[in-house]
């Protein structure tokens, strides 16, 4: 499955330039002219990486990328600088940027960056068990050859790390999972805090729960952590979203950040 770049500039060189050399490497590309529109984008269609403008010009990359991260977001971000510039540089990295390149710029070297930005942004081990057959409970199906969840056949939105919890859970249902170990299992190559495990687990279950102040999927073990208990009636669960269904689905709620 080819992986999808989405491009986000308003400039139609820059955005053309790097859609030929980006499908001609094997992406998928998505394109994006004002960087406003990034959150709502990625909630409908998720790729796995965005090349955006940092630039005032067409909307504040800058601003967009600030919104993803205090969400929670993890979705890697290389940024597109409009002059050589150290401070629009640091800035931007201290703004959660994964990689930066100035205009103009070699198409090349972006993909030779975009590249390491998604290896190192795919160190999650648990995120290609392609072997592993479709996990089903409650409705829904993980698959793992795709990395997508569908609840009764429809597409249900996961980031990156909600998807690498959620692996990681099915692979031991009942076992209860310390913050610790979550976070060692999905980032074993880099220092992570326990804390962001409480705001992937309870972004999850907005995905999932029916009732997000009752959990009934993954519960919390008090001291100890979570464990995932799949095997909910199905008919109970679909009847329960139906009549909560006054508009958007509750497995498509946005993400918020008041993380439990």
């Amino acid at each position: 499955m080819k992986q999808t770049v989405l491009v986000v500039d308003g400039d139609p060189s820059c955005r053309d330039a790097l859609r030929a050399g980006l499908q001609s490497s094997g992406f998928d590309v998505a394109v994006l002219y004002e960087p406003d529109k990034v959150a709502k984008r990625v909630e409908v269609e998720r790729p796995a990486l965005i090349v955006m403008t940092s630039g005032a010009t067409f909307g504040s990359g800058l601003a967009a990328l600030q919104t993803l991260r205090r969400g929670g977001d993890d979705l890697p971000v290389i940024m597109l600088g409009e002059q050589d510039d150290v401070t629009e540089r640091i800035v931007a990295l201290e703004c959660g940027a994964d990689d930066f390149v100035c205009k103009p710029f070699n198409v090349r070297e972006v993909l030779v960056r975009i590249r390491s930005v998604l290896k190192r942004s795919g160190q999650v081990a648990l995120e290609e068990p392609v072997s592993r057959s479709p996990f089903s409970f409650n409705g829904f199906e993980l698959d793992f050859a795709s990395r997508t969840l569908t609840l009764h056949g429809e597409p249900v939105p996961l980031a990156q790390t909600e998807y690498a919890v959620l692996n990681l859970f099915t692979t031991a249902p009942g076992r209860v999972f310390s913050k610790e170990a979550i976070a060692q299992r999905i980032w074993p190559d880099k220092q992570h805090r326990p804390a962001p495990v409480g705001l992937w687990v309870h972004r999850l279950r907005r995905r999932i729960e029916r009732d997000i102040s009752a959990p009934e999927l993954i519960q919390t073990v008090r001291t100890r952590g979570y464990v995932f208990r799949p095997g909910i009636d199905t008919t109970s669960l679909c009847s329960s979203r139906m009549r909560n269904n006054a508009g958007t689905p509750s497995v498509m709620w946005p993400i918020q950040s008041n993380a439990r």
